[in-house]
C-alpha cells in the first residue's frame, strides 16, 4: 500500500514537472519572437498566457509596422498565437475612423454562446489600428497626413495582414491553411476591400453593416441632420418629439409583418404618414405635435440622396435611412438644436451621424480642422474633385469580385434592417454584385442576410432577435463546400428567447398567423411588400 502510494504520488510530481516543463518551453518560443529580426515589423512585446476558463493557452504578440514617410505614423497590431494551433487565421476590422486595435470577440451580433467559444476554435487572430492612433473613433484629423489617409484607406489592410503571416510562419514554422476576414461597421468596409482588392489572400470573409460607399455615406450622414441643424436648428425635434415620430413610424409598419410585437421585419415595405403628427396650426406648438418644417426634416432623412457627378464604381447616390431606428434622438437629432463648433459634441450630445460626417468633411475632404461643416455643399466645385479623389480611395463598391470567387473565396453580408449605414444601399450594392456576375455565381459563393428592426449598434425593442453564428456558417462552408442552410435569428440574454428565420435578402420574416410567436416555426421568409408591387 506505502509502494502504491509512492509511485502515485511520484507520477502526480513527474506530471506537474512536464507541465511546468511544457508551459515553460511555450514561454521560452514566445520571447523568441520578441528577439527576432524582422524586416519592416518591430515586435514590441511577447506576452505568454496560461489557459484559463476564457481562453486557450496562447502568445500574445503586439507589433508596429513603421511608416514610409518621416511624417507618417506606425501600424499597430495584435496577434494571438494559439499553442495548439489549428491552423486557420482571422482578421478583424476596425470601427468609425479607426485608430486603436480592435478586439479578437468574434463577430457582431453572434449567440452568446458563439461569443463563449469562439476563442477555443484555436485560430490564430490579428488586427491593428490601420496606421494612427487615436483615443476617438469619431476623429478623422489623421486624414491630414497622405500615408494615414492611404493606410486607413486600404493599405493597412495587406500591410497588417502581411506582418501577421510573418509572425505565424516564424512562430509555428508553417503557413495558415485557411485565412478569414471579420469586419462590422467600417470592418465591414475593411472587408470589403479584401475580397475586391485582395481576394487571393482570404478564403473566407464576414462583413457586417458595412459602409461600403464611406463617401456617400458620409454626405447623407450631413444631409440628414442638416434638415434638423440648419437656420439655428429651426426644425430640430428634442427627445420626447423623437419618441413620438418612433411611436408613430411602429404603429405603422409594424403590423405589416404580420404580428404586433415591436419589430419592423419588411423595412422596404415600411413608409409611414407623418402627417397624423401635425400641428394644427403647422407652427410649433408642443412637445406632442410637429410643425410642418419638422415633419420635413424628419421626411428628409428618409429621403435619397442623388448627385449630380459620379463616385467611384459609378455611385451617384444612396438610398435614405430606413424607418424605426429606436435611437433615432441619438443618431440623428442629437441633444440640441446646433451642434458645437470647431468641434462636435463639446458640452452636449451632437448626433452621432453629425460627428462621423464632421470628421470627414473637415478633414477628408476641406482639409481644414476649422471648417464649418453646416456650410458644406457637395455640389460645390471647391469640393467635387476632391470627393471623387476620396472615393476613389476609400469606398468598397466594386461590384465584380470574379477573382475572389475563382480563388473558391466565400462571402457573408448581412446588415440591419434600422441601421444608420443604409440597409437599401448595401442591397443596391447586392443586386449590382448580381447584375454584373449573375444570380448562379454569386449563389455559389455568397449570401446576403438582413437583422430585422435592429440599429447600426444592435439596438431595438426589447427581447427580440438579433444573434446567429454567422462566422461557424461561414467557416463551415469554406472548409465542408456546404453553404448556409436555414439560420435561426435569436434574442440574446433574454430566456425564453424570441425566434425569427433569419431570411435571405429580399426575404423578410412574415408570421403565419398562427402558432407560438416566440417559434421560428411560425414564421416564413416572404418577398418584401414593396418588391411584390
Amino acid at each position: 500500500m506505502q509502494i502504491r502510494s509512492l509511485l502515485i504520488t511520484s507520477l502526480i510530481f513527474l506530471f506537474g514537472v512536464l507541465v511546468t516543463d511544457a508551459a515553460n518551453l511555450q514561454e521560452d518560443k514566445c520571447k523568441r519572437l520578441a528577439a527576432g529580426s524582422f524586416t519592416s515589423l518591430n515586435i514590441t512585446s511577447a506576452t505568454h498566457h496560461s489557459a484559463t476558463e476564457t481562453a486557450p493557452e496562447h502568445c500574445e504578440i503586439m507589433a508596429a509596422i513603421p511608416p514610409q514617410r518621416a511624417d507618417g505614423y506606425p501600424i499597430n497590431l495584435r496577434v494571438v498565437l494559439p499553442t495548439d494551433w489549428s491552423g486557420h487565421a482571422l482578421q478583424f476590422g476596425g470601427g468609425g475612423y479607426n485608430g486603436s486595435i480592435p478586439l479578437h470577440e468574434g463577430a457582431t451580433w453572434q449567440t452568446p454562446e458563439a461569443k463563449k467559444n469562439f476563442p477555443f476554435k484555436r485560430h490564430v487572430t490579428f488586427s491593428g489600428d490601420s496606421g494612427h492612433q487615436s483615443d476617438s473613433s469619431f476623429s478623422a484629423s489623421f486624414a491630414l497626413n497622405e500615408e494615414a489617409l492611404r493606410n486607413y484607406a486600404s493599405e493597412s489592410i495587406k500591410k497588417t495582414r502581411d506582418a501577421a503571416m510573418t509572425i505565424i510562419e516564424a512562430h509555428y514554422g508553417r503557413t495558415t491553411e485557411k485565412t478569414y476576414f471579420v469586419g462590422f461597421s467600417n470592418g465591414g468596409r475593411e472587408a470589403m476591400i479584401a475580397a475586391q482588392k485582395y481576394p487571393q489572400d482570404y478564403d473566407g470573409i464576414l462583413s457586417g453593416d458595412p459602409v461600403a460607399s464611406l463617401s456617400m455615406l458620409s454626405i447623407n450622414h450631413h444631409k440628414a441632420v442638416s434638415g434638423f441643424y440648419k437656420n439655428e436648428g429651426a426644425a430640430w425635434i428634442n427627445n420626447t418629439q423623437a419618441k413620438l415620430v418612433t411611436k408613430a413610424i411602429y404603429d405603422q409598419c409594424d403590423p405589416k409583418d404580420g404580428l404586433e410585437d415591436g419589430w419592423i421585419a419588411d423595412f422596404e415595405g415600411c413608409e409611414p404618414d407623418l402627417s397624423v403628427l401635425r400641428c394644427s396650426s403647422g407652427e410649433v406648438e408642443d412637445d406632442y405635435c410637429l410643425s410642418d418644417s419638422q415633419i420635413d426634416a424628419v421626411n428628409n432623412v428618409h429621403t435619397d440622396l442623388k448627385l449630380s457627378y459620379e463616385l467611384v464604381n459609378g455611385v451617384k447616390g444612396m438610398p435614405g435611412y430606413p424607418w424605426g431606428n429606436v435611437d433615432f434622438d441619438v443618431s440623428i437629432t442629437g441633444s440640441r438644436p446646433v451642434p458645437s463648433f470647431p468641434d462636435p459634441n463639446v458640452g452636449g450630445q451632437d448626433a452621432v451621424l453629425y460627428r462621423y460626417a464632421d470628421s470627414y468633411i473637415r478633414f477628408f475632404i476641406a482639409r481644414d480642422p476649422q471648417f464649418n461643416p453646416l456650410k458644406f455643399n457637395p455640389e460645390d466645385h471647391a469640393f467635387r474633385k476632391r470627393i471623387v479623389e476620396v472615393s476613389n480611395m476609400i469606398d468598397a463598391t466594386d461590384p465584380d469580385l470574379s477573382k475572389f470567387y475563382d480563388q473558391g473565396g466565400k462571402l457573408i453580408l448581412y446588415v440591419g434592417g434600422a441601421s444608420e449605414v443604409p440597409p437599401a444601399a448595401i442591397a443596391q450594392y447586392w443586386n449590382s454584385i448580381i447584375d454584373t456576375m449573375g444570380k448562379d455565381r454569386v449563389s455559389k459563393f455568397a449570401r446576403f442576410y438582413i437583422f430585422p428592426s435592429v440599429n447600426h449598434g444592435g439596438m431595438q425593442n426589447p427581447g427580440l432577435p438579433c444573434a446567429v453564428d454567422l462566422f461557424s456558417e461561414l467557416e463551415s462552408w469554406v472548409e465542408t463546400g456546404i453553404p448556409p442552410g436555414k439560420l435561426i435569428n435569436t434574442s440574446a440574454g433574454y430566456k425564453p428567447t424570441a425566434e425569427r428565420p433569419l431570411c435571405e435578402y429580399p426575404n423578410y420574416p412574415r408570421y403565419n398567423g398562427t402558432g407560438d410567436p416566440m417559434k421560428a416555426e411560425n414564421f416564413t421568409c416572404t418577398l418584401s411588400n414593396k418588391n411584390i408591387q
